[in-house]
């Protein structure tokens, strides 16, 4: 029973939407907001990656920058 009446619920909800006399988009302008979103997500996307591309090259190269240097000058001492 429960069941029943979610479904007419939903039902209703859906068809009470469909019918606020919404005005259809033209396909152009949806393309071009389709567009205009997709373009802010890429744009969010690479300053994010560039961010933690950076983070990362200054932690975990430094600390192999150090351990080269390390082991380079403990081969020179040993020479």
């Amino acid at each position: 029973m429960r069941k029943v009446i979610l479904s007419l619920a939903v039902i209703g909800g859906v068809v009470f939407l469909q019918s606020c006399g919404e005005t259809k988009m033209d396909p152009a302008a949806v393309q071009a907001k389709v567009d205009s979103l997709a373009a802010t997500k890429i744009e969010e996307a690479t300053a994010k990656a560039t961010q933690d591309c950076e983070a990362r090259m200054t932690t975990e190269l430094k600390s192999m920058t150090d351990s080269l240097v390390h082991a380079a000058q403990m081969a020179q001492a040993a020479q």
